[in-house]
């Protein structure tokens, strides 16, 4: 008797095994693929606001609901967003947002074999003229992003004193000054920080 109990256990053991093992593939096969991002950040005299846009990438054949969240740098310097909105390119639908701590979270949801686009604003106080944009929280997603492409704003009458990654190229447009960063197969290892100051 005491024979059956132990096989028994045994193979229930083996049985959770096997589920839990199932369970983290499917987990794993159903993650949405955090394909690239195209973020423009405009400064102001007090204030950086940051359009961008995300996109995302279901490749299984079930459709994904996942909710994530999206942090900011909160600080002194920095407090917490005045305005944040998120919506739905595909839908445009705005989708309904938690706020936390230092951050939102909302819920992407990808049908099979499927893309999203989010498009994400927010205005935050930099009275400093400091601005800082959390680019490695990418890490958790397991891999690099198939491309990032950046674009800071600034009005003629500001300059652009430091950026934390290397500029690729900029131009003159009409009372403002455009820079440009490219990126292809990146993982960021550092946080996008840029300072700026008034024109001499």
């Amino acid at each position: 008797m005491e024979r059956i109990r132990q096989r028994d256990h045994k193979g229930l053991q083996v049985a959770i095994l096997l589920f839990l093992c199932f369970h983290i593939q499917t987990s794993q096969a159903q993650s949405p693929i955090f394909v690239g991002e195209d973020l423009v950040f405009y400064v102001s005299d007090s204030l950086c606001v940051l359009r961008g846009e995300y996109h995302f990438l279901n490749p299984s054949e079930n459709a994904v609901k996942t909710r994530l969240f999206y942090p900011f740098p909160v600080s002194e310097q920095l407090p917490f967003p005045d305005m944040i909105e998120v919506l739905s390119l595909e839908t445009g639908v705005h989708l309904p947002i938690m706020g936390a701590e230092k951050g939102v979270s909302f819920v992407l949801e990808i049908d099979a074999v499927s893309e999203a686009n989010i498009h994400v604003e927010y205005w935050q106080t930099a009275e400093n003229h400091l601005f800082d944009y959390i680019l490695t929280s990418t890490q958790t997603w397991g891999r690099s992003l198939e491309w990032a492409n950046y674009e800071i704003h600034v009005p003629d009458h500001l300059q652009l004193e430091y950026c934390s990654l290397d500029i690729d190229t900029s131009w003159i447009e009409i009372e403002k000054k455009v820079y440009s960063i490219s990126r292809e197969n990146y993982l960021p290892l550092k946080e996008l920080k840029i300072q700026w100051g008034v024109s001499k």
